[in-house]
């Protein structure tokens, strides 16, 4: 999972599931059915993960196998796209190629680009405010 920094994780779990981190968040997915809890872990992946003894209801209830989840599915869309805003964008939208997709691709990594750039200066601000208290 190299590459995934833990704000960005801390982010998407932000904006998916709502800012109060619901742990069980049901999102409605137009397209594939849902998403379950923090990372919003789409029910289409719901087969594969019974390979790996992972239940929808994990999903609801452990926050740290819903964030892994998520971070699998995202390192996934890094190892196709490289660590790129593209691949960001496939978490939400996916992999065809198709211009309908590329937009939706582009749409969301804007959206997550945007708030993800508000958290690192948001901290960055804390760490200065720190620094000038401390002198």
């Amino acid at each position: 999972l190299e590459g995934i920094t833990k704000l960005i994780l801390i982010y998407y779990a932000q904006l998916l599931a709502g800012v109060a981190f619901k742990i069980d968040a049901i999102g409605r997915n137009p397209v594939s059915g849902y998403g379950s809890g923090l990372m919003q872990i789409d029910s289409q992946h719901f087969n594969e993960l019974s390979r790996y003894g992972i239940k929808p209801d994990h999903l609801l209830t452990d926050a740290c196998m819903n964030i892994y989840t998520g971070a699998y599915y995202l390192a996934q869309a890094f190892n196709k796209w490289g660590v790129s805003w593209v691949a960001v964008g496939a978490y939400n939208a996916g992999f065809r190629k198709t211009p309908r997709q590329a937009a939706r691709r582009y749409e969301y990594a804007k959206r997550i680009h945007r708030y993800y750039s508000a958290i690192k200066a948001s901290k960055q601000q804390r760490a200065n405010e720190q620094k000038t208290a401390m002198n």
